[in-house]
């Protein structure tokens, strides 16, 4: 009988250690995510910057691009490399000025800025056009205007990527550049 008792108690001690070991299983709900859409707003193109819409009409038909930067004052150079970082077989830049030369046709840097008007420029680079700008207003204006496009952001990050299901824009925040892809 005493066999019996201490088997029972045994049993009992471990029955209720394994029943206190695990883990206590809650069930949540999975929190409402609360999608927020940006808001599209008519922004009007500064003058001194070519705008979104052009820059996708010259991607549509490159035979327009000598006109169009035309229009606005764009400078070319041909075979833009920056120093071991980029190579643009097109630069077109306005109020800059191209970076120091290093080599015969390398760069040390993007062009940099002038103090007058607007800086910005347009770079060509392996089925891709970059548009540049130095200051955060015109940038600010350049993501409004893909808004306003009909581009809706697809993957947000260090570079926002907005989509419109066939083309696809890079915003790029802190090199203030706007990728057309």
């Amino acid at each position: 009988m005493k066999k019996n008792l201490w088997i029972a108690t045994a049993i009992l001690v471990a029955a209720i250690t394994l029943n206190s070991c695990g883990t206590q299983q809650t069930v949540t709900t999975p929190a409402v995510t609360q999608v927020v859409k940006d808001t599209v707003v008519d922004v009007e193109p500064l003058k001194d910057v070519i705008s979104i819409a052009e820059v996708l009409d010259m991607y549509q038909n490159p035979d327009k691009v000598d006109a169009t930067t035309k229009k606005y004052g764009y400078k070319l150079k041909t075979n833009y490399e920056v120093y071991r970082l980029d190579k643009f077989s097109k630069m077109y830049y306005k109020n800059c000025v191209p970076a120091k030369l290093l080599t015969a046709d390398k760069y040390e840097d993007y062009p940099k800025p002038l103090r007058k008007g607007v800086s910005s420029y347009v770079a060509f680079k392996d089925g891709a056009i970059i548009i540049a700008v130095f200051n955060q207003p015109a940038y600010d204006n350049l993501v409004a205007q893909v808004k306003a496009a009909g581009f809706t952001l697809d993957m947000p990050g260090s570079e926002d990527i907005y989509t419109n299901g066939t083309r696809t824009i890079a915003c790029y925040k802190d090199g203030k550049s706007v990728r057309i892809q």
